[in-house]
């Protein structure tokens, strides 16, 4: 529906410590209780050329790259009180997951930590779940609401091997219609420092209207933009859609709402 959208490149200055960014957080499935930390160290070497040196302890890895924190915790059990199976339903693009899932006997919890900003602890969080859902044992990533297959995950991390970003692996696209109109909005935006967005009763139908969040997630992460009240956005000349901020319709807190 849009141009792939781009971003720029700059330069960073360094940040001080304790403007830090909140640690990220998700977890990957397993249907057997195994885990293999060299498999892993190797692949983090062959796919993202990210050597790691420090050595496992017991059933934890915890490693450092650019000076940010990575933990991994194996779990010898599955995530309890079909948490995972919950959010399932809310997942429109993957039918099976919730039979998938209800197969895992255990997890691994990764965290990183300690990083500059939020992209680069995205960046690098997403090359370690992708390298761990490669074991056999691997089906899936959950990181509430958002559920994914070890296969999708894998194959939407390659775009960041093509200066791309996978944001539909970073925000959950939440998809509903009130009275025959399509309505959407995003959970995680948040940890990137914005405002969750919202789109409310759209003549569009439901897929162009996923098309269309995609397109707005990429540009505010991609070129760290902050959506203003009372502005108006577009990806043509002529496209100008109001935008409004608000209390949240099905976001907790207060929203971007945009009349696409």
């Amino acid at each position: 529906m849009f141009d792939k959208l781009r971003r720029k490149k700059e330069a960073e200055a360094p940040v001080a410590a304790e403007e830090r960014t909140e640690p990220v957080l998700g977890f990957v499935l397993l249907n057997r209780p195994q885990y293999d930390w060299k498999l892993f160290i190797a692949t983090m070497a062959s796919d993202w050329g990210l050597e790691i040196t420090e050595g496992s302890e017991e059933e934890n890895l915890v490693f450092q790259v650019d000076g940010m924190m990575v933990a991994c915790a194996y779990m010898p059990m599955p995530i309890p009180e079909r948490e995972v199976e919950d959010c399932c339903k809310y997942n429109l693009i993957w039918p099976e997951a919730e039979q998938v899932v209800s197969e895992q006997q255990a997890h691994v919890i990764v965290t990183v930590m300690n990083a500059a900003d939020p992209l680069a602890a995205h960046v690098l969080f997403t090359q370690v779940t992708a390298s761990l859902l490669k074991w056999d044992q691997a089906i899936a990533y959950y990181s509430a609401p958002l559920v994914v297959s070890a296969s999708n995950y894998i194959r939407g991390s390659e775009a960041l091997k093509e200066q791309d970003f996978p944001v539909q692996q970073w925000v959950f696209i939440g998809l509903y219609t009130q009275e025959q109109k399509a309505c959407a909005y995003t959970v995680g935006l948040n940890k990137f420092g914005k405002d969750e967005i919202e789109v409310l009763n759209s003549e569009n139908d439901l897929s162009e209207v996923f098309g269309f969040m995609i397109s707005i997630i990429s540009y505010v992460i991609g070129y760290n933009v902050i959506l203003q009240d009372g502005q108006t956005i577009g990806f043509t000349a002529e496209q100008k859609l109001p935008m409004t901020r608000s209390k949240g319709v099905s976001v907790q807190g207060d929203s971007i709402k945009i009349e696409f």
